[in-house]
């Protein structure tokens, strides 16, 4: 007698994982719910529990891709390190062009406010070394000054900088810059924009050290 056949078995989801769901697309969507948290109540003030509401999903699920909050911090940060230098600049740059790279930067910026506004609430808290931003923080000032103390030091090379240039200054002097910008841009209603003022600072820095192509 023959026998039915029995239907094929789907494997049971596991707890909290959204059905159907993008795993990738999810993780987007999580980061991007983080940071809006993150960046209005920083990271003390920020729960799993609100950023799942805001992802749309079960704190389950939120939990399946980022298990702890400071995973959670961590990815959020590597995103905006990444968004941070997407098509901006790359290693094809040399000496004076790493600077108008930190222009179109500040340009940039300007339409993210959401990872500006990130950025100073983490800079806020992450100053105490206790904090699990501190390391991020740290690294993310010192290789902004590598960067440009290095784009100094290419510029001598070429002979386009004075020999005598305090590159590690300038660099130091040029995050602060970038830094005071943003937190006036968003606390100061009448600072409008980012890049001009960078532009000055350039400016500004070019005119000391920069050798004019004629003198060279």
């Amino acid at each position: 007698m023959p026998t039915t056949p029995t239907p094929p078995t789907t494997p049971a989801r596991g707890r909290g994982r959204p059905r159907g769901g993008d795993p990738a697309q999810t993780r987007e969507r999580i980061l991007a719910a983080a940071a809006e948290q993150f960046a209005e109540s920083g990271y003390h003030g920020t729960t799993m529990v609100a950023v799942a509401k805001a992802a749309g999903l079960s704190q389950t699920g939120l939990l399946h891709h980022f298990p702890t909050k400071e995973e959670l911090l961590a990815g959020v940060l590597e995103r905006r390190d990444i968004e941070d230098t997407a098509g901006l600049w790359d290693d094809s740059l040399r000496g004076w062009e790493w600077f108008d790279a930190l222009v179109r930067l500040a340009k940039h910026n300007e339409s993210r406010e959401v990872f500006v506004r990130l950025f100073t609430a983490m800079a806020g808290e992450a100053v105490d070394d206790g904090h699990p931003g501190h390391a991020w923080l740290r690294s993310h000032h010192d290789a902004a000054r590598r960067v440009i103390a290095r784009a100094l030091a290419q510029a001598k090379e070429d002979g386009t900088c004075h020999p005598d240039a305090p590159a590690d200054l300038i660099a130091q002097a040029t995050v602060a810059v970038m830094d005071g910008l943003q937190l006036q841009w968003l606390a100061e209603p009448a600072v409008t924009e980012m890049a001009a003022p960078m532009q000055a600072h350039v400016d500004a820095v070019r005119a000391r050290w920069e050798i004019p192509s004629g003198a060279r």
